[in-house]
């Protein structure tokens, strides 16, 4: 019992961060505009609004699997090293895609 306790205070962490990526993604889904993912002051217009907001939408839901996979290797291999590497490497990837989208259908 003390040793599912323990896993279950290793996963949580990333289980909430992959529900906030999901609904991050599924506000995007539904609404169609940058809000959440945009600064509230940032009044420049976009080069393409649907791209970049499809493009945001998939970066999300990337970003949620990773912290799931993050969730499954802490929980399978109780090794939070390994875990680690692979959030770290994870999210190096992904802030590389943002760049992107943000290059190719960001700010004017």
């Amino acid at each position: 019992m003390n040793d599912v306790i323990n896993i279950m205070n290793s996963i949580w962490i990333p289980i909430l961060l992959a529900v906030l990526c999901i609904g991050s993604g599924l506000y995007l889904l539904v609404t169609g505009k940058p809000g959440i993912v945009r600064r509230r002051d940032d009044k420049r217009l976009l080069k393409d609004e649907k791209e970049y907001v499809k493009g945001a939408m998939i970066l999300m839901f990337f970003m949620a699997l990773g912290c799931i996979i993050m969730a499954a290797i802490i929980y399978f291999t109780a090794n939070d090293m390994i875990a680690t590497i692979e959030s770290i490497t994870w999210f190096a990837v992904f802030a590389v895609l943002w760049k992107r989208n943000e290059d190719k259908n960001g700010a004017m």
